[in-house]
């Protein structure tokens, strides 16, 4: 008989999170008398991240435990009841005369799983095509093929249409005087969770959103793909902050829907060439789209025999590459609408590109290999070697002088690339950055600060933690743990005062580049709640995260809305 592990409860954890109760609730007074006469400061538990109506939540987890306890029996008075719960009064059973008493009553069972690498919601991308049988695992689909009554054939929550509360917190100042300021926050209740007003829910996809994508000229437009092959163009409003209700909102999106007869069309990318105007997506069943700012289809090709996992437009948008699994690189020629070449250059799989110049780009795949192309040679000008497992994402530095890659081998590495945009011999001495103990999903550069002489990049892994490097001297400067499972993605703000992380467990946290600290954290309330892909946005006063979510919703984060974040 296996022993079961004994629950421990203590007056302190209790302390702990009846203090974070009064922080969340605006009870500033109270909150400093409780921490001052329970030594909290004290406790082992007192630094801990307490997520945001973390007691609500367990009470209502204790009314459901309730709730079975009194209707285990299954006898017509239980099976009938009608009777709410509650946390103070004692539940008494009273019956609904307008059921029958032989209705059969199946109560609702929850699990709760921790996600592990193998998870459904730990693949990215939705089910798997019939693609040859070597493509790797790791970057099949997503999610796998679910019954008619899953999860994934739900309607979202939808949120209780209620006035929204406020309360008042105190939140210090960013410019280091030490000062105090007090902000009201609007926010609605959700399940007995409290769901602040300053996330807006986009509905309009179908099935699971995969990748989002802001304008980089129109700040008000947005671009998502879902499972279905349907892109959304989202075009927002900004609020006047006198209203009541601040969320960010959206008229109904332009939906681009270019179908075919395969049933493998989840989208893998999205990019906007430079000046806005056209957006191209990559796709499962082997298609490069590209369509205007309006919706309307620009041109579509399939040249490649696989999945295409990867859309980049050069510098100037004269030239789009794409990576698809059948190993070969397209160039096209977007004025043109036509294929300007296709290489084939990696053994099996190609992942990613990135563009070093307006002629000169490179490709990672699964042959571990990292190729250095330019328009109109044939061969390889470098190639990168190094990485013992499959390479899995590739990105430039602001400057565009250094070159970071990383791989399921658990490392990222950062190559000197600027020899080779000089045509001058290649050094090939590279700085691994070591430390993850799982396949590293994503990386980031922090947008440059010219008083800075080192460039800081960020890596996501699905061993669920995230970390900040000095790829000057390979330092790493701080590891994140505050994720329960798989980090699928992250992105830094446009100022490079922030970053932010998400993942397969459904949370969003945004962090202090400087300080290291988490500021603020958010948790989809769907019983699908992973965040696969997010895009930061900033123009003067707008700044706000895009978050693509597996429930099928668009998540629209305002950040100005946040005081903890962007005071």
């Amino acid at each position: 008989m296996t022993a079961t592990a004994p629950f421990m409860i203590t007056a302190d954890e209790v302390n702990c999170l009846i203090h974070s109760y009064f922080q969340d609730s605006g009870f500033v007074h109270s909150a400093f008398v409780l921490r001052a006469e329970g030594h909290l400061e004290g406790s082992q538990h007192y630094g801990k991240h307490i997520p945001r109506g973390e007691l609500i939540e367990l009470l209502s987890k204790a009314l459901l435990y309730s709730e079975a306890e009194a209707h285990w029996k299954g006898n017509a008075m239980t099976n009938n009841c009608k009777a709410s719960f509650s946390i103070l009064d004692k539940h008494v059973c009273s019956l609904d005369p307008n059921i029958p008493a032989t209705v059969t009553f199946h109560p609702p069972v929850i699990e709760v799983t921790e996600p592990t690498a193998n998870s459904t919601s730990e693949k990215r991308k939705a089910s798997t095509p019939p693609a040859p049988e070597d493509i790797p695992k790791e970057k099949r689909a997503r999610t796998e093929e679910m019954e008619v009554d899953s999860v994934a054939s739900a309607e979202p929550y939808p949120l209780q249409e209620s006035a929204p509360a406020t309360m008042t917190l105190a939140v210090p100042a960013h410019d280091g005087s030490g000062r105090v300021r007090e902000v009201e926050r609007r926010f609605k209740w959700y399940k007995g969770i409290r769901v602040l007003s300053d996330v807006g829910l986009l509905r309009g996809h179908n099935s699971e959103v995969f990748v989002c994508a802001w304008n980089p000229v129109r700040k008000e437009l947005l671009g998502t793909g879902s499972k279905d092959t349907v892109i959304n163009i989202w075009q927002l409003h900004d609020k006047d902050p006198s209203e009541e209700d601040i969320t960010p909102t959206s008229d109904s999106p332009l939906t681009f829907a270019y179908l075919n007869n395969s049933d493998q069309g989840d989208l893998t990318s999205l990019d906007w060439n430079p000046d806005g105007t056209l957006l191209a997506a990559g796709s499962y069943d082997t298609y490069l789209r590209v369509c205007d700012a309006s919706g309307k289809l620009y041109f579509a090709e399939s040249m490649q025999k696989g999945p295409v996992f990867a859309t980049r437009f050069s510098p100037t948008g004269q030239y789009l590459l794409t990576a698809s699994i059948d190993g070969s690189v397209c160039v096209w020629d977007i004025p043109k609408k036509a294929l300007y070449k296709q290489y084939h250059i990696h053994e099996n799989c190609c992942l990613d590109v990135e563009w070093l110049t307006d002629d000169i780009f490179v490709s990672c795949g699964v042959d571990l290999l990292i190729h250095v192309m330019k328009l109109g040679v044939d061969n390889p000008l470098e190639t990168l070697s190094g990485h013992i497992d499959e390479v899995n994402q590739l990105k430039c530095n602001p400057r565009r002088t250094l070159l970071a890659s990383c791989s399921d081998d658990g490392t990222a590495r950062v190559w000197d690339i600027e020899a080779i945009k000089l045509g001058k011999p290649f050094n090939k001495k590279v700085l691994m950055l070591e430390g993850h103990s799982s396949t590293v999903s994503s990386i980031a550069w922090c947008p440059w600060d010219q008083h800075s002489i080192d460039d800081v990049l960020a890596t996501s892994s699905l061993d669920g933690t995230a970390r900040l490097w000095n790829t000057t001297t390979g330092e790493c400067l701080r590891v994140f743990q505050h994720h329960k499972a798989a980090v699928y993605t992250l992105a830094f703000s446009p100022d490079g005062r922030l970053f932010a992380t998400a993942g397969a467990d459904g949370y969003l946290y945004v962090y202090d580049v400087k300080s290291k600290e988490l500021k603020w954290s958010w948790h989809s309330t769907t019983e699908s709640p992973a965040v696969f892909e997010i895009d930061w946005q900033q123009f003067g006063n707008v700044n706000r995260i895009a978050m693509a979510l597996e429930s099928g919703l668009v998540g629209v984060v305002d950040i100005t809305q946040i005081p903890e974040v962007y005071l």
